[in-house]
């Protein structure tokens, strides 16, 4: 795969992509990407599948993310794997234990901010690559799942608040705040740290709390950064076509 230097905009951030959900949008094409140099070109087709109770099940098409998801993990995992001169099959185990603990967290919680805020989004994601860096990295099969626990436990009680009813802001900050939670969480692990409680229980814990926080703070644009007079104002001029 020809390797590019990364941009923090580009790479992490993403630009303006279709559907008010642009920061989801983005980081899934710019990995699809990814897959495709990496796979050069030869995918032919791709299956993706949805939680029916959750929010990309009814989202989806409208926003594109069919179309860049199909890459999202398995991009960020063979890319990682390549940057680090490791085996593909080394790159295959990190998806496998990321898919692991998106199976526990998915049996036991949500992956849906409606139902659990923010913490569910941003908090599932770094739980399942932390999982997956550990595991490229060499560490132990306990390791992977410590990891995983650290990167929940770091995010637990985060609000979903969406400024002006669109996934931007502070969705975009939150984002990199994940994808830094995710390093620092297999680091720590890798260095010793001991998460103290197990992964079972820290998603038993992180559906309690989310469950626990009030429906206006659950991606429901009614509390939070959502109602400031500023959200307020621009939502006006979007909902009116009019620039911001």
């Amino acid at each position: 795969m020809n390797k590019q230097p990364l941009s923090i905009f580009k790479d992490v951030i993403g630009p303006v992509m279709r559907g008010p959900s642009s920061s989801h949008t983005a980081a899934s094409v710019r990995i699809g990407q990814l897959v495709r140099q990496f796979m050069q070109g030869k995918c032919r087709s791709y299956s993706v599948e949805f939680e029916t109770k959750g929010s990309l099940a009814t989202t989806y098409s409208s926003q594109g993310s069919d179309i860049g998801l199909v890459g999202g993990l398995p991009g960020t995992l063979l890319a990682a794997a390549d940057e680090l001169a490791l085996s593909d099959h080394t790159g295959l185990e990190g998806l496998l234990a990321a898919g692991l603990i998106g199976v526990l967290i998915a049996s036991q919680s949500t992956f849906a901010a409606e139902e659990c805020g923010c913490q569910a989004e941003c908090g599932s994601g770094p739980a399942m690559t932390a999982a997956a860096l550990v595991q490229i990295a060499g560490g132990t099969v306990q390791q992977a799942p410590d990891a995983a626990a650290i990167a929940l436990q770091n995010i637990m009680g985060l609000v979903c608040d969406p400024v002006a009813n669109r996934v931007e802001v502070p969705c975009l900050g939150k984002n990199v705040l994940a994808g830094m939670n995710a390093i620092a969480s297999a680091d720590m692990t890798l260095a010793g740290y001991d998460p103290v409680i197990p992964l079972d229980e820290t998603i038993a814990a992180f559906d309690q709390v989310g469950r626990m926080l009030p429906a206006e703070l659950r991606c429901t644009g009614k509390a939070g950064f959502s109602t400031t007079p500023t959200s307020q104002a621009l939502a006006n001029r979007l909902n009116r076509g009019l620039p911001h």
